[in-house]
């Protein structure tokens, strides 16, 4: 596993998983297009029309207030052709993957939707930011935004009763993630590491899931790591978080100088996160 020697509590955490589901088929594909410089609209159109759910998730993602288009559109070509081909596919690879995670349950204090929209949103946010500071592919950092808590999502679907002890330590006052360690001795960070590492997703992603909490440890993606660390926070603070009532997400000062950045830069982040049009077509 990335970065760390996995314990005995979260070995036996990923032995009782005994269906754990394959990478999509949809997913391999594209995983496959991300470094072809030869991509076409036909191409692409071709993979994500086979899934119903993905593509009215892309033509939601195009036609919302967040790429600032006025009009609507019902055609596939179309959304792929105004949000672009790796925005398109970053947002497909994404969904698919924590589609599959999908545990069919809603309302409950841990929620798979909750844990959805705020992965999107850091997405987002983490897309918003890299643009601003013209960070080289900004277009990848709403992938690995949208990645970076698939720990939580496979500890909603398959231990939603051991986390309750979780949510009860995290409403003692602890943050989350030390929550996690005294309730469970590991955390959705090596989770979502793990899972990404039996998936073979790339490198960028498997450090964003262990890190992105503790950026100063990472030793290689420094700065998607510490990107992603700062857009969790802002969407946690500002957006939505990815529990109810966790407004205890602590900011890692390293995440700031590993971009160079000061508190102020953040402060005006923080302002222009907060006149973003995330609105419920993003959250459908």
């Amino acid at each position: 596993m990335t970065g760390a020697v996995m314990n005995e509590p979260l070995r036996s955490f990923v032995k009782n998983i005994k269906s754990l589901p394959t990478i999509p088929a949809i997913a391999q594909k594209i995983l496959g297009l991300l470094n072809d410089n030869q991509l076409s609209v036909d191409k692409i159109e071709e993979i994500i029309e086979k899934d119903p759910a993905i593509s009215a998730k892309i033509l939601s993602v195009a036609n919302s207030a967040f790429f600032g288009f006025q009009v609507s559109s019902d055609f596939l070509r179309n959304a792929i052709m105004r949000i672009g081909f790796n925005n398109v596919k970053n947002i497909a690879l994404s969904i698919s993957l924590m589609t599959v995670l999908d545990d069919g349950k809603r309302g409950t204090a841990f929620d798979y939707r909750r844990i959805f929209n705020h992965s999107i949103a850091v997405g987002f946010t983490a897309r918003l930011i890299s643009k601003k500071l013209r960070l080289d592919h900004a277009d990848d950092y709403l992938m690995n935004g949208m990645l970076h808590d698939l720990g939580y999502l496979v500890m909603n679907r398959y231990s939603p009763e051991a986390y309750q002890e979780v949510l009860f330590t995290f409403k003692e006052g602890l943050p989350l993630l030390d929550a996690e360690k005294k309730a469970l001795q590991f955390t959705h960070a090596e989770v979502g590491s793990w899972l990404a590492e039996e998936w073979k997703l790339p490198e960028v992603v498997q450090d964003i899931n262990m890190f992105h909490h503790s950026p100063a440890l990472a030793h290689r993606n420094t700065k998607q790591v510490a990107l992603i660390h700062i857009a969790d926070f802002l969407t946690a603070a500002n957006i939505l978080g990815p529990m109810e009532d966790d407004v205890r997400y602590p900011l890692d000062s390293s995440s700031l100088e590993i971009l160079g950045l000061k508190e102020s830069d953040l402060k005006e982040m923080e302002e222009s996160i907060g006149g973003v049009p995330f609105s419920d077509e993003i959250f459908k």
